[in-house]
């Protein structure tokens, strides 16, 4: 018989079964398991299709079916030890209950605000462990097309100071520039910067790493980047770089912190309510 038919047939086999109500038979067996009706129904969302519906059955009882095999299989076959996994899952289940606990307890009453003077604080105080393990700058990277005119203006924005020829500079990258990044405010790595140029390591170490100011074109564009700060490999990370790795490391000492007290709280006050006997 298909699986298919099983939800509409095999209730006329027990319905004169005393076990079952009238309204919950069962629609498959294995040895002396039964799977009830009300189980697959319950399964299948509301508003299913009638089609879907005998699919989604029929997979179920599949599944079940397997399942119940299977595990009377690893019955027969495993030895007692083996067998003995009910610590295992109350183990389980403890753990799991405890950490959603104490997470809805560190939701509802741990800050995950981090005042900057609080990072500043760990950052002086722990800059040995800051080191940098590649250059970062604070730079101006723009890609100008070699198709925009008059590119003269722009090379004499790049280089100046004045505020009002930076802001002449950003003005003309929004309608003619290919690329327009500032990183005066931010540090990030000079290799994803170098990346974009067009040029080979040995180029740059040979001919670009110690200047402020460097242009390079090729047969499409003209690469301005314009070095305002650098940290060198091996030196000491400025706090702007580890900034938000500060953040994290700090929430994290707070909510271990926090799970610590949560402990010592719990235990004092088991034993001053009398929960607790130590024999």
């Amino acid at each position: 018989m298909k699986l298919q038919h099983i939800l509409f047939f095999i209730p006329f086999l027990w319905a004169c079964n005393e076990k079952f109500t009238t309204n919950d038979l069962p629609v498959a067996k294995v040895f002396d398991k039964y799977l009830l009706k009300s189980e697959v129904t319950n399964f299948i969302p509301t508003g299913t299709s009638t089609n879907d519906s005998l699919i989604m059955a029929q997979s179920y009882v599949r599944n079940w079916i397997t399942r119940e095999l299977l595990l009377h299989k690893a019955t027969q076959n495993l030895n007692d030890e083996e067998k003995n996994i009910r610590k295992q899952v109350e183990d389980y289940s403890s753990s799991i209950l405890i950490h959603k606990y104490k997470e809805k307890l560190i939701s509802q009453k741990l800050s995950r605000e981090v005042s900057e003077r609080e990072i500043a604080q760990y950052y002086d105080a722990n800059k040995f462990n800051f080191i940098l393990n590649t250059p970062v700058v604070r730079a101006l990277f723009v890609v100008i097309p070699k198709s925009v005119p008059n590119i003269d203006n722009p090379r004499k924005w790049f280089r100046s100071k004045e505020a009002k020829d930076q802001e002449a500079l950003e003005e003309y990258c929004i309608t003619s520039a290919r690329k327009y990044d500032n990183f005066n405010d931010q540090w990030i790595e000079l290799r994803n910067l170098l990346n974009l140029l067009p040029i080979t390591s040995a180029e740059w170490e040979s001919k670009y790493k110690n200047k402020e100011y460097i242009e390079i074109e090729d047969d499409e564009n003209y690469y301005f980047l314009k070095i305002n700060e650098i940290r060198q490999e091996h030196e000491t990370a400025p706090l702007g770089y580890v900034q938000k790795e500060i953040e994290i490391l700090l929430l994290n000492k707070r909510k271990i912190s926090f799970e610590e007290n949560l402990e010592k709280d719990i235990n004092a006050e088991g034993i001053r309510k009398d929960y607790v006997k130590i024999y």
